[in-house]
């Protein structure tokens, strides 16, 4: 975590590979002679000695070296935990081969160890995020079994009351509907960098980061998390920049941690929790290191995979830290990614064009800011919604967008109706998706069209056309009360939470949206009460776009 890794909790230097056991030391050829025997005797009276001691992680390893999961693939009846991390676009190819299947091991896949995971446990093919391909939606979904529109997290930010601003979705009371940590209130639960967490009824909490803000990560943090999961960060960074002082003095110590050490200290801290005589029933971890090579470097390139083989690492630690603490074998864990990133190398920026069509006032003391609006464009990343303060306004913006839809070929208008059918913000009027390649900018000044300072983007919004390969993330269960070797075709991420509720006899909103997914759950474990079918099983899309228009409180006319 430091340009020197130190001595982790457990008294191994991360980074480092497992040793080989050394069970004779003895050179090749020598007979067991006197020496040997006294030898083999004293390896016995110490190994007595060492089972009355605390096992040290790589003691531990040795023990679990021949088959560290074989007790948790077996063992029936539901988890005591469940663990489920979060990867910053995961998709199902960075640990499937070419030809769809469960890499085998030594196939060339960015993350080996989770496609093990993959192949013992259940995966899902092609697993469906909702609309838009938002990060706080998604992870809000993940935990609710809600679509957007009813749990209200409907992309990343929302409007501020002017709808100037755009506010980020961090606080807990954004949300509708009962999420899974207040469900598993009585089992305890520890979250660890979750998004939309922040001020949330959660015992051991590390709240997300809001990289729209300069501060550095522990400041942000700071306030939020719970005392002992802030002693042991504080305690974490004291050491890391100390040994960054010392040892590279090329570098500032606050600048601890980049993204890769951030991940590393959240599974860090884990481990400690894992260690600790409190024992958690659910756990929320997000790992993002991939997300700023995601925006900077692209999906696809060297660097991005690099970062998928790292977060793989961690992954195994934590696997290992569940072990050496003997908590592997009664464990479920769950792998999901949120979005799905796509390359992109033009910006289009809507708000550059309603200014010219006198639907948006610039603040003259900002390139950026918004003086008044009739109608206004919000960015998603691939796909944007437009706002507007009555359908005057609305028909206007969607006038002259969809001329400069026809004229650069750069993006389609989405109407009310497909927005409805795509389940999208109840706000909006209408919305915009980019051709492939291209990104939605909020900017206000300048060329419609520029060259793009990202190199990749998520936000897709899901509709009718939209192909899963282009929407969808990986998804991987696997552990006690989880069957073996099940593929699924296609999953949604709303049927993450109902699933993970039955697996630890959680109840969930009675009108939940999602549904348990029977099929990779063993037959001892018990599914939760059905609910009402998800919106749209049973209602037309004009009862739903009528539905959507009353939640428009923006507007000042009746709709």
């Amino acid at each position: 975590m430091g340009t020197k890794m130190k001595e982790s909790f457990y008294g191994q230097r991360r980074g480092s590979a497992p040793q080989a056991s050394n069970i004779s030391s003895s050179p090749p050829g020598e007979t067991l002679g006197f020496r040997g025997i006294a030898g083999a005797m004293a390896t016995i009276f110490l190994a007595g000695l060492l089972g009355c001691a605390t096992p040290t992680l790589e003691d531990r390893r040795e023990l679990i070296r021949e088959d560290p999961r074989k007790q948790a693939r077996f063992q029936e009846g539901p988890p005591r935990r469940v663990m489920m991390i979060s990867v910053a676009g995961l998709q199902a190819s960075d640990y499937l081969d070419p030809f769809g299947h469960a890499a085998a091991d030594g196939a060339l896949v960015h993350m080996p160890s989770l496609a093990r995971l993959a192949r013992e446990g259940a995966t899902g093919l092609a697993a469906m995020p909702p609309s838009p391909g938002a990060i706080r939606t998604s992870h809000a979904t993940i935990v609710t079994g809600l679509s957007p529109a009813r749990h209200g997290i409907i992309a990343d930010s929302t409007l501020d009351d002017d709808g100037g601003r755009a506010i980020p979705f961090m606080d807990h009371r954004s949300f509708q509907g009962t999420p899974l940590w207040d469900a598993a209130l009585g089992r305890g639960v520890v979250s660890l960098g979750w998004p939309t967490t922040s001020g949330a009824r959660i015992e051991r909490i590390l709240p997300e980061r809001n990289v729209a803000i300069a501060d550095d990560w522990l400041s942000q943090v700071r306030g939020g998390a719970s005392p002992i999961v802030w002693q042991k960060l504080e305690a974490m960074a004291l050491a890391e920049r100390e040994i960054i002082s010392r040892e590279n003095k090329e570098r500032n110590p606050a600048s601890w941690p980049n993204a890769e050490e951030k991940d590393s200290a959240i599974v860090e801290i884990a481990c400690q929790l894992i260690a600790a005589e409190r024992d958690a029933g659910l756990w929320l971890i997000r790992l993002d290191q991939t997300l700023p090579l995601f925006y900077g470097a692209g999906p696809g390139t060297v660097e991005a995979d690099d970062a998928l083989a790292r977060v793989d690492t961690e992954i195994v630690r934590l696997q290992e830290c569940l072990s050496v603490n003997n908590k592997l074998s009664d464990t479920a864990i769950f792998v999901v990614g949120d979005v799905a990133f796509h390359p992109v190398h033009t910006t289009v920026s809507p708000n550059v064009i309603l200014v010219r069509a006198g639907l948006v006032g610039r603040d003259p003391r900002s390139d950026t800011g918004v003086r008044s609006w009739l109608a206004l464009a919000r960015s998603n990343g691939r796909s944007a919604y437009i706002y507007a303060r009555d359908a005057r306004n609305a028909l206007d913006a969607r006038k002259v967008l969809m001329a400069e839809a026809e004229r650069t070929g750069a993006f389609e208008v989405i109407s009310a109706k497909r927005l409805a059918e795509s389940g999208g913000d109840p706000q909006a009027w209408f919305a915009l998706v980019a051709k492939p390649g291209v990104v939605f900018g909020d900017e206000l000044v300048g060329p419609a069209s520029t060259p793009s300072i990202l190199r990749g983007t998520a936000g897709v919004l899901r509709n009718g056309e939209t192909k899963d390969a282009e929407a969808s993330v990986g998804f991987v269960a696997w552990g006690r009360g989880i069957r073996n070797g099940v593929r699924l075709p296609r999953v949604e991420l709303i049927d993450v939470a109902p699933t993970i509720a039955s697996l630890l006899g959680l109840r969930l909103d009675d009108e939940v949206e999602g549904e348990a997914i029977l099929g990779i759950l063993r037959s001892a474990t018990k599914p939760p009460p059905p609910g009402p079918k998800r919106l749209g099983g049973d209602r037309s899309v004009d009862q739903r776009l009528r539905d959507l228009k009353k939640g428009r409180s923006l507007g000042n006319e009746a709709r």
